[in-house]
């Protein structure tokens, strides 16, 4: 079996969707003839943490785990987080408060560059060089963020002339968050020369939105070397699921992951009033509940339109566990991120909220990636965060449906078939296959 070194920052324990998807990867590879060595760290600063997942790691696998120097501990003093509290995933996409975290923010911004975990570099590179010696791998797969897994993997290839693939979960310079941040000239100039260096250096770029390779890597680098494979779902963290219904003649609309700043569905909280208002709904028969870690704003929405009594907070649960959570709802909420970059955004969840067989209420660009792919497998479409009135008639739509006819969504599963996680990990070995193997003869 052929050997592949996977450079990831995130690896069980960490949790959310980052870590799924190289997880995954890792796990099916091998029936496609590719042996995974994966380099991670040893301590990672994660936004959440899933031990469960440690448990999919197959007991012949081999991990690495190094060192790294974090500055996260100096970050959580200054911002008055507590040394156990996670720092929020995509951070900079939060308003900033005072002068601490706007400092903070800056530091981060403007002098670690790519990314604060600048510190794993030589800690990486060593290790990589001896697992390279002493495993002959073929090709290293690396995927970000953070980026620095990048320029950690293009040293790498430099030293042992390997092919390389190189894999954006998200955007690089062109991610959302950095939309409305101040960078100084220098730090983004420095940041661009990084990122099109790695771009230039590896042997294929793989992405997760077709919209990634159209509106950002084809004006950067020739588009052949471009590959779109998607997150997608694993059929075994649905095996055995029980699905519970919740009593008869009440509706719970279901939002699993974390809530940012910029995805607070407003207009969805008015509507929710709105129908409390026109007696259509009760917080007996009606709830809206979010698995997950969610931004102070959200809970401000809620006060403003005084939904609270209609909405449930549940913290972030081990991954199968909010799978179960999700499919006991009538319905799935999916938000995308409000940015004009947000059209090429692709939740993971996207998947399983396919996979789980329920109707989806998806807010966000109604000409994104997201609606492509649920038109495509006849899974829903999405409404404009702006769209009051079809916010309003879908959400009431899918509560008097639920009411008069019961569960009706029946679907083909072939549809969605090509995007579990076995086929997609198909798909990347015979990337792998084509490099290593038909670029060589």
């Amino acid at each position: 079996m052929t050997k592949v070194l996977i450079i990831t920052y995130h690896w069980p324990p960490a949790g959310g969707p980052g870590v799924q998807r190289v997880l995954k990867f890792a796990r099916y590879l091998p029936q496609f003839g590719w042996d995974p060595l994966i380099l991670t760290v040893a301590r990672g600063e994660y936004p959440a943490r899933d031990e469960s997942l440690t448990g999919e790691i197959p007991a012949q696998m081999k991990v690495f785990k190094t060192r790294s120097i974090e500055p996260f501990s100096l970050y959580k003093r200054v911002t008055g987080l507590s040394e156990h509290e996670s720092i929020p995933t995509a951070v900079l996409a939060e308003r900033q408060g005072g002068w601490k975290k706007k400092t903070a923010h800056w530091v981060r911004l403007n002098l670690f560059i790519p990314d604060a975990k600048v510190g794993w570099l030589p800690f990486a590179v060593s290790a990589g060089k001896s697992i390279i010696n002493q495993y002959q791998p073929a090709i290293i797969f690396s995927s970000s963020p953070p980026p620095i897994v990048h320029l950690i993997a293009k040293k790498l290839k430099n030293k042992h002339r390997l092919k390389w693939v190189a894999d954006f979960r998200d955007p690089w310079t062109d991610i959302h968050y950095y939309e409305d941040q101040k960078r100084l000239k220098a730090a983004k100039l420095i940041d661009h020369k990084l990122e099109f260096s790695v771009l230039k250096t590896a042997d294929a770029v793989s992405c997760i939105s077709r919209l990634d390779i159209e509106l950002d890597l084809s004006r950067k680098i020739e588009e052949t070397k471009c590959f779109n494979i998607p997150n997608g779902y694993d059929e075994a963290d649905f095996t055995g699921l029980e699905q519970v219904r919740p009593p008869e003649g009440t509706f719970n609309l279901i939002h699993l992951g974390a809530v940012g700043r910029e995805r607070v569905p407003h207009l969805l909280i008015k509507t929710i009033r709105r129908l409390a208002d026109q007696k259509l709904i009760t917080p007996v028969d009606f709830t809206l509940t979010f698995i997950g870690k969610v931004a102070p704003a959200l809970m401000d929405a809620c006060r403003t339109y005084q939904v609270e009594p209609f909405i449930k907070y549940i913290p972030y649960l081990p991954h199968r566990e909010a799978l179960k959570q999700a499919s006991t709802g009538h319905a799935l909420l999916l938000l995308i991120t409000q940015s004009g970059m947000n059209r090429r955004i692709l939740p993971g969840k996207t998947f399983e909220y396919m996979r789980l067989k329920k109707p989806i209420l998806a807010l966000g660009p109604e000409d994104g990636e997201v609606a492509r792919i649920l038109k495509e497998t006849r899974s829903g479409n999405v409404i404009d965060y702006k769209n009051e009135e079809a916010i309003y008639q879908r959400l009431k739509e899918l509560i008097q449906r639920e009411r008069s006819e019961g569960p009706k969504l029946v679907m083909d599963l072939s549809r969605i078939e090509k995007y579990s996680r076995e086929h997609l990990a198909g798909e990347l070995a015979e990337l792998f296959d084509r490099l290593c193997y038909t670029d060589s003869q």
